[in-house]
């Protein structure tokens, strides 16, 4: 059975924390990507950022291809929060999306991870929009 890559679009793309913390060393090859129908935020109050459903939207980032899979997808799972499947708890859900290669227009299904509004009585009035879709320029531009 072939791995599943994961989408990446906030702490995980290369240059910031998580990306150190847990990808440095174990990526094979970053893919740029785009991901539609979700809306991006960066959340000060958490230092990272969320994507959440909005079929009018869509989020900049790579598609990460990783050894040491299922070690790498157990830490980043445990990372995001992801108790089980579309759990009540999760901090972030887990599915099964389709992403499109930006150089070549190639889709595929990949891991990505948007985040849990039921969790976070505050998002509403403190989360920030990106509307252009890339937090990695967000944040380099702060």
């Amino acid at each position: 059975m072939n791995n599943i890559n994961i989408f990446v679009y906030g702490s995980l793309r290369e240059g910031f924390f998580n990306y150190d913390k847990y990808l440095k060393g174990k990526v094979i090859k970053n893919i740029p990507a785009v991901l539609e129908g979700m809306d991006l935020y960066h959340m000060p109050y958490k230092g990272y950022p969320a994507i959440v459903p909005n079929e009018h939207s869509k989020v900049f980032g790579e598609i990460v291809v990783v050894k040491d899979y299922d070690e790498t997808i157990r830490d980043i799972d445990e990372m995001e929060g992801v108790i089980d499947h579309r759990h009540p708890e999760n901090e972030y859900h887990k599915e099964l999306l389709t992403v499109e290669h930006l150089d070549t227009g190639i889709k595929e299904d990949c891991y990505v991870y948007f985040y849990n509004l039921d969790n976070d009585s505050i998002f509403n009035e403190k989360a920030i929009h990106i509307p252009d879709g890339d937090w990695k320029k967000y944040m380099l531009n702060k």
